[in-house]
């Protein structure tokens, strides 16, 4: 059997749980002091005593007794001096007073001498035998109180990266998307990743469901969405270069691409609230540098007599007439048929954008300082002008339950483990052990 001795406890100002006239106080989760007192009435024969044990138990088998309190009758006690001073009794091991007056515990229990005390609800109630002349006989048990440790909150808050922006993250996996450092002027070159949206022959109805429209339109939209949702990136430039094939007059079919172009410009519009600033729209007109690079690209017969056509000649509508009488008209039918149908499009949408200081991440990291010195209020109060960046939800459900705003807590720290956040998910895990700490105290 176990026997701790009787210390004086001097503890960090952590706040004692008590039940049943049972006082504890967890120190550091390295000790537990535990204050109670015992008192056994007066009614005790004169020539008796009762010894009460003080016993910890938490029903898994771990016990741990402490010193016994002694409570004897006036010739009991008497009768135990004299034997005492003659040898003929051992020295009390445990306090020893008259019945009727209390014995006050105040015993400090270290998590290494007894660690199930930590694990789970324990019960503390003293074991009574009866003691007379000649029998010692058993008493029942008095039960004083239970507790249960209560881990402390340790929250899990990491720093928040400065956020390079969402343009950044899109833009891995969408090259229409592109930073203002990479911004040119169209002018007839090649726009590589640029998106393409088509009309139907000598039409500017805009038609999401002819050929790709639709999933090109949605893709424009969404990654505007995006980009201007976000705290750290902001669209600079939306660039739309309307574009006609060549097939027709030119003064027609550039009238066409300006029509195509603002088409365009009205749907993003409709869509995104964008001010015009933000538009570039370019009248492309004919897309003959669109029409070189295919023939160049290919190996057909006419090849090079149609890039001499092209290169040569000045004039728009004769360039035309010329490729059209080329071999009898056979050249411009292999165009037709194989090159002039994807020239019938509105050309080439692009998206720029640029970086914003991410004040955002600021916000949250100074409140996680906060959260660190114990200014919760503060701490949430900022975080809270911030809610709308996802970054700060495990950070705000950490202020929300130092506030004591527990019910709040618990939705900000869902949202946020959620969406993949590692210490939302620890900050939980740690509630859930304090809730049910909390339970077996009850």
């Amino acid at each position: 059997m176990k026997i701790l001795s009787l210390l004086a406890l001097v503890v960090a100002s952590v706040a004692p749980a008590s039940a049943d006239g049972l006082g504890v106080e967890w120190k550091d989760s390295t000790a537990v002091r535990l204050a109670f007192t015992l008192t056994e009435g007066r009614g005790i024969g004169s020539d008796y005593s009762v010894w009460a044990t003080p016993m910890l138990t938490n029903g898994r088998g771990d016990t741990l007794r402490l010193h016994p309190a002694v409570f004897r009758g006036k010739r009991n006690r008497r009768y135990t001096d004299r034997a005492r001073f003659y040898g003929d009794a051992p020295v009390a091991t445990g306090r020893e007073v008259a019945a009727g007056q209390p014995v006050a515990y105040s015993v400090e229990i270290r998590r290494d001498e007894a660690p199930w005390l930590w694990q789970g609800r324990v019960k503390l109630d003293a074991e009574r035998e009866g003691e007379g002349c000649c029998e010692v006989e058993p008493m029942p048990a008095a039960h004083i109180g239970h507790f249960a440790y209560v881990p402390p909150f340790s929250p899990a808050l990491a720093p928040v990266a400065d956020n390079t922006g969402k343009a950044g993250e899109l833009q891995r996996n969408n090259p229409v998307l592109q930073h203002i450092s990479k911004y040119r002027p169209y002018d007839g070159s090649p726009m590589e990743g640029a998106l393409l949206v088509h009309f139907p022959l000598d039409k500017h109805t805009l038609l999401l469901d002819f050929r790709d429209n639709a999933a090109t339109l949605d893709r424009i939209v969404s990654i505007t969405k995006a980009i201007m949702a976000d705290s750290t990136s902001a669209v600079k430039i939306i660039q739309i270069v309307g574009l006609a094939s060549v097939d027709g007059p030119m003064r027609h079919n550039i009238a066409l691409a300006g029509r195509r172009v603002k088409v365009l410009k009205d749907y993003v519009q409709g869509k995104v609230a964008t001010p015009d600033s933000l538009y570039e729209t370019v009248n492309g007109g004919e897309g003959w540098p669109q029409l070189r690079r295919s023939i160049a690209a290919g190996s057909s017969p006419w090849r090079d007599r149609l890039l001499s056509i092209i290169d040569n000649e000045p004039n728009a509508d004769r360039r035309e007439r010329l490729i059209k009488r080329l071999d009898g008209g056979r050249a411009y039918r292999w165009l037709k048929d194989s090159v002039l149908g994807d020239q019938r499009n509105s050309g080439y949408m692009r998206i720029y954008y640029d970086y914003k200081p991410d004040t955002v991440a600021a916000v949250i990291n100074r409140a996680t300082e906060l959260l660190g010195q114990g200014r919760a209020d503060e701490a949430l109060r900022m975080l809270l002008t911030v809610s709308r960046d996802e970054r700060s939800h495990n950070a705000l459900g950490v202020a929300c339950y130092m506030t004591g705003r527990r019910d709040e807590a618990i939705g900000w720290l869902r949202r946020a483990a959620d969406k993949g956040n590692a210490d939302a998910r620890e900050n939980l895990r740690q509630y859930e052990a304090i809730r049910k700490a909390e339970e077996l105290n009850k």
